[in-house]
């Protein structure tokens, strides 16, 4: 028999609707898809889950929704659906997008660390079945090896009493659309995040776990959210895994937008993918599906997410004149033939080449992709304003002082307190308003960005528990030479602070060669 089990995304319940059109997401989409048995005759048996924030008062969904509070019931809801339907021999498939995907990837790690409990039997109450389900919860998210053994009162599948249930039970197939790895309140607001335990949303472990059989990641390109950074999966020898970037923010891949011609895309992919697997689905669902690589890219940096930061993915090399490995064919479609309506998608520039950067932009993309290991030459020319401070690239600390800069000496000395605070909170995303991107980088400074996923260099061995947030960061000014240390898309911005970009002008002209 095949279990499937469906857990959707922040806020996403089937009867979503977008100006005046339904718009489930993909996870709503493939459950409703469902054949009622496969191939055989067989019945197949399905879970859904709507995602955190839909249920309660207003504040129950805020609160749901903006830290991601339920996501632990929401993962032993689906672990108890499980326990009381398997038996051996059944095949078990997980899906989920966003929050839903963070939820479905804890689920599997919970069976693989701790086994999948066996619940339902004769003399037990849903009271008793519950209480061990959070014991094994428990169980997977402290630290080290579960030290759980099968037991007669506690008993698991595939395992024999006084035996270890860790990686016993085997998962079929998982298969998310954009799993986000940071749940909770977003890092840099800091005294919000002080009400926040990091812990209660951080992966246990991003490596897949070799009792999954296959496994699919639809990832989007065009996400750029800071409080979205992807999970992406870390291999191993055994399972089948592809990781795959698709088109567009979040939801152009995941779904949830009345316009869908990406995110059919996305889920014609998975279930495509699935239907292989030996899920079987209703006849003639895809039809159903008008996936389109050009259809609309919609820009998630709205409503509250206007005031949080932006931080661009680590996004592999899309080029026409060589196959992108990572890339779904409908990303190197909209590629080469994009869209009138929304310009050029991933543009890329060869050795050498001038750009502009503009003051006013938080983010420059370039078009540039720098190779790890390779040897650049950056040469910047010009002069752009913060207001009335006029300077070159190399920023405003250039001996020619201005009134308008007693502004930036007040934000540097707030700037000394964040860092103080990013000591005493371990929190390294803290950041203050008025205070300068990048603290130890002088104000207006040329600095440049590869998104490359390489982590920062730790400032002293004490630092293994404090995270920072990946990509190499560099000082570009008048002109510099800088090896990156991994591949990716260069980008570009004027070291102002991230809330005061609106009243800044003109644009440096950076050239970049190969040296």
């Amino acid at each position: 028999m095949n279990l499937i089990v469906c857990s959707d995304g922040t806020w996403n319940t089937p009867d979503e609707m977008e100006a005046g059109l339904p718009s489930p997401t993909n996870v709503v989409k493939l459950y409703n898809a469902l054949g009622a048995a496969d191939k055989d005759g067989e019945q197949q048996k399905s879970y859904y889950h709507p995602g955190v924030g839909t249920d309660g008062t207003w504040w129950d969904k805020a609160l749901g929704g903006g830290t991601g509070k339920g996501l632990d019931q929401n993962i032993m809801s689906a672990y108890f659906w499980l326990a009381r339907n398997y038996s051996p021999g059944d095949r078990i498939w997980l899906f989920g997008f966003s929050r839903g995907a963070y939820t479905v990837r804890s689920l599997g790690g919970m069976i693989s660390k701790c086994g999948l409990l066996k619940l339902g039997a004769a003399g037990s109450t849903d009271t008793k079945d519950w209480n061990a389900v959070d014991t094994v919860f428990q169980a997977y998210r402290a630290s080290g090896p579960s030290k759980i053994v099968a037991t007669r009162a506690m008993p698991f599948h595939n395992t024999d009493v006084g035996n270890l249930p860790s990686k016993q039970t085997p998962l079929h197939f998982i298969g998310v659309w954009d799993t986000v790895g940071s749940l909770g309140i977003p890092d840099d607001l800091v005294f919000l995040n002080l009400l926040d335990n990091p812990n209660d949303h951080r992966f246990h472990d991003t490596k897949l776990s070799d009792i999954v059989v296959h496994a699919r990641h639809a990832v989007a390109l065009d996400e750029i959210r800071q409080s979205f950074i992807p999970t992406l999966w870390e291999g191993n020898a055994t399972s089948d895994l592809k990781q795959l970037w698709f088109p567009g923010a979040h939801g152009d891949v995941g779904g949830g937008y009345g316009h869908c011609g990406l995110s059919d895309g996305a889920l014609y992919w998975m279930i495509e993918e699935a239907t292989a697997a030996g899920l079987f689905f209703r006849q003639n669902v895809l039809q159903q599906l008008k996936p389109d690589a050009r259809g609309l890219l919609h820009n998630s940096v709205n409503g509250v997410f206007k005031a949080l930061k932006t931080r661009p993915r680590a996004a592999p090399v899309i080029d026409a004149q060589m196959k992108s490995p990572g890339v779904h064919a409908s990303a190197m479609d909209r590629h080469v033939n994009s869209p009138l309506d929304q310009g050029r998608f991933w543009p890329l520039k060869t050795l050498p080449v001038t750009v502009d950067v503009y003051a006013r932009d938080k983010w420059n993309y370039t078009g540039i992709f720098l190779k790890k290991g390779k040897n650049y030459k950056l040469t910047a020319k010009g002069q752009w304003m913060d207001g009335s401070i006029a300077c070159g690239p190399a920023g405003t600390r250039d001996g020619n002082f201005q009134a308008s800069e007693i502004a930036h000496i007040a934000s540097s000395v707030l700037g000394s307190v964040e860092t103080i605070v990013k000591k005493v909170t371990r929190n390294q995303q803290v950041d203050f308003w008025w205070t300068r991107r990048e603290e130890d980088i002088d104000w207006l400074a040329l600095v440049g960005l590869v998104a490359n996923d390489v982590p920062p260099p730790k400032k002293k061995a004490s630092d293994k528990s404090v995270e920072r947030l990946p990509h190499e960061v560099f000082v570009i000014g008048d002109g510099c030479t800088f090896t990156p240390k991994g591949d990716g898309y260069l980008y570009c911005f004027a070291n102002d602070a991230w809330h005061a970009y609106d009243n800044n002008r003109g644009s440096i002209r950076l050239t970049i060669e190969e040296a």
